[in-house]
């Protein structure tokens, strides 16, 4: 199976809340973090015992071609990090495909996960996408954030984190997926991941609605 983190937060703290709870789950980061920031993996797979790996195409056939599961990423990547926003629920993903098409090409089911209030942790500072994308793609996380009044990089204190995991989303095993297969059951993973949000209960009667970009 591979688990699929929405949303990526600033800090994704219901990344550390889901490995807590699920220690047997391999994450997958950038290539940049697993390959050149030795600190950043160390403190990961050492001191906190997480199971770590990259999402690197190379990396990904080696787990999956021996079929190492569960598996768990996070679609969105630095982009839904940089579009975080307080008081906002938002994913990256209208043209995020290849975890769909690694899911086809491998069997791999596709389990959708929402963290509701990873948002609110941390304010992120808003505009600017065209040249943000951009320190995006070069791995450069392009993010302002503000959290605690006194640690600008802590989290907020009190705020409520619910993360919810849906059914798996059962994937066919298609060697050479076709655009259209992947079109296909990207658009079946949207439906499904927008299904299992409704279903979180939140608090104040008033429901945010699921924003895809």
């Amino acid at each position: 199976r591979l688990l699929c983190f929405h949303p990526h937060g600033i800090v994704s703290m219901g990344v550390f809340t889901l490995l807590n709870a699920k220690p047997e789950v391999r994450i997958l980061s950038s290539p940049f973090l697993y390959h050149y920031a030795p600190i950043f993996r160390l403190a990961f797979e050492t001191v906190m015992g997480f199971k770590m790996g990259s999402v690197a195409p190379g990396d990904l056939h080696i787990y999956m071609n021996k079929g190492d599961s569960p598996l768990m990423m996070v679609p969105g990547g630095f982009h839904e990090a940089t579009i975080t926003c307080a008081g906002k629920e938002r994913v990256f993903l209208k043209n995020r495909r290849g975890f769909v098409k690694y899911a086809l090409r491998y069997g791999y089911d596709l389990v959708p996960i929402y963290a509701l209030g990873e948002n609110d942790l941390i304010d992120n500072k808003q505009g600017g996408w065209s040249w943000r994308f951009w320190l995006n793609n070069l791995s450069l996380p392009a993010v302002a954030p503000w959290g605690h009044w006194l640690f600008p990089l802590f989290p907020r204190r009190g705020v409520r984190l619910v993360v919810a995991m849906g059914p798996p989303l059962e994937m066919p095993h298609i060697r050479n997926p076709t655009k259209e297969e992947v079109e296909f059951h990207h658009a079946r993973y949207i439906e499904a991941l927008q299904a299992m949000y409704e279903r979180i209960p939140q608090e104040g009667g008033q429901r945010r609605p699921l924003e895809l970009w």
